[in-house]
């Protein structure tokens, strides 16, 4: 008994390695999953960075209404110009000349100061300004609310201390406005999105691609009586470790292009070292092969991952908190998010690279990976031994009973009708 366990041991390596090995050949032989593999993770991080670069929109064109025409509006709009955000080009009459340039494209907003706005500020009241913006880039509306925003604070500000500077023999500002960015420091949207993208783009490739195997490996055996000529004869573990050591060793150079170099390439903030970013990358990396895995199943063509990519690639990216905070989501998408490693992998890999947070820091996320990767790990085996082995075996019964049975299986499922002679 211990010498059949050992000889088990001994032969689970070599198998796994033959599994691996007949995988990478696998891979190359496939130009779908070579584009995949390499060309969508060497394409799509370029792509995104340029779509958002420039970084930050400067000099928005402005149009200003001012119905009370005093000093301190005057003093207004010249301060608003001069911030870096915002321009003002012109000055309208009423509200319709202000919205006809607005349809007119000459001006991407509108300022309109209301008639009583200097009594307001003079009695220490509140003033109010009316902001409207194109809002086809979003980017303007930022901008034209920040400009306003500081400049109105500002205003108030110095305002308070005229008030009080009898009493406190200080002509200064009480309250000083300051922005300080402390981890994007361009105060860039490609350097706050994109680095919760890039984990995605590597996560899905992978998904993609073992998508693209496991759809060949079934339309092999389709053409084969439900055998696969191409699989190497070896256990359930062996065969998912072997797979997972092929994709890991695969993408170790996708994954310090795209993690790495790519934050280098657009100057993105990047804080953490390429040790750093390994450490990450292993048990995500290892828990994306067995989650592909686990989920093959579902796979049945080749052309099938296309509709997987059109299904969840918008919604893992909601899921990683980039546009709303996963503390604010719902109790069932916050527990849906946690079992993708896409989710804990982009937190971490963002805090790491904007704000330096060390491994210690992230600790919580590595662990959670290490957790997906062994959970994973248990479902991609039973995907194997329970789901994917017996439905082979049932293919190669039906094909020894009628060779053409499977032909006519997938046709039928496919909506298509087998004529015979």
């Amino acid at each position: 008994m211990k010498e059949k366990k050992h000889n088990i041991l001994l032969q689970w390596p070599i198998d796994m390695l033959k599994v691996a090995k007949r995988e990478i050949r696998l891979v190359f032989a496939d130009i779908g999953v070579v584009i995949f593999f390499f060309v969508l993770c060497g394409v799509y991080p370029l792509l995104y960075s340029l779509i958002y670069n420039t970084e930050v929109v400067r000099d928005v064109r402005v149009t200003v209404i001012d119905n009370c025409r005093s000093q301190e509006t005057r003093e207004l709009v010249r301060h608003l110009d001069a911030t870096p955000e915002i321009a003002v080009v012109s000055y309208a009459a009423n509200m319709e000349e202000a919205k006809r340039m607005l349809h007119e494209k000459k001006v991407y907003g509108i300022v309109s100061i209301p008639r009583e706005f200097s009594q307001c500020v003079g009695r220490g009241e509140q003033a109010n300004l009316d902001v409207y913006c194109d809002m086809s880039v979003m980017l303007r509306y930022k901008n034209m609310l920040l400009a306003v925003t500081n400049v109105t604070q500002d205003l108030a500000a110095r305002s308070q201390a005229a008030a009080v500077a009898p009493v406190i023999y200080n002509t200064g500002s009480i309250v000083e406005n300051r922005q300080i960015p402390i981890g994007n420091t361009a105060m860039g949207i490609a350097s706050a999105i994109l680095l919760f993208i890039l984990p995605l783009v590597v996560q899905q490739s992978m998904v993609l691609g073992i998508g693209m195997l496991h759809g060949g490996s079934f339309e092999r055996r389709v053409h084969n009586l439900g055998y696969d000529p191409r699989e190497v004869p070896a256990g359930v573990i062996p065969t998912v470790l072997g797979k997972a050591v092929c994709y890991l060793l695969l993408y170790v150079i996708p994954i310090i292009y795209v993690l790495h170099f790519t934050p280098m390439f657009f100057s993105f903030p990047q804080h953490a070292s390429l040790w750093n970013v390994l450490m990450l990358a292993v048990p995500f990396a290892l828990s994306v092969a067995f989650m592909g895995q686990a989920i093959m199943f579902l796979i049945r063509e080749r052309e099938s991952v296309f509709l997987f990519l059109a299904f969840t690639s918008v919604i893992f990216v909601f899921l990683t908190g980039v546009s709303w905070p996963r503390f604010q989501m719902s109790p069932l998408w916050q527990t849906v998010g946690g079992c993708l490693p896409s989710t804990w992998m982009s937190n971490a890999y963002a805090l790491a690279q904007s704000d330096g947070a060390s491994l210690a820091d992230v600790a919580h996320h590595v662990r959670m990976l290490w957790l997906l990767t062994g959970a994973y790990f248990v479902l991609a085996c039973v995907t194997e031994g329970l789901v994917l082995r017996p439905y082979y075996r049932n293919m190669q019964a039906r094909a020894a009973i009628d060779p053409t049975a499977l032909y006519k299986g997938e046709a039928e499922r496919n909506g298509v009708d087998i004529v015979s002679d």
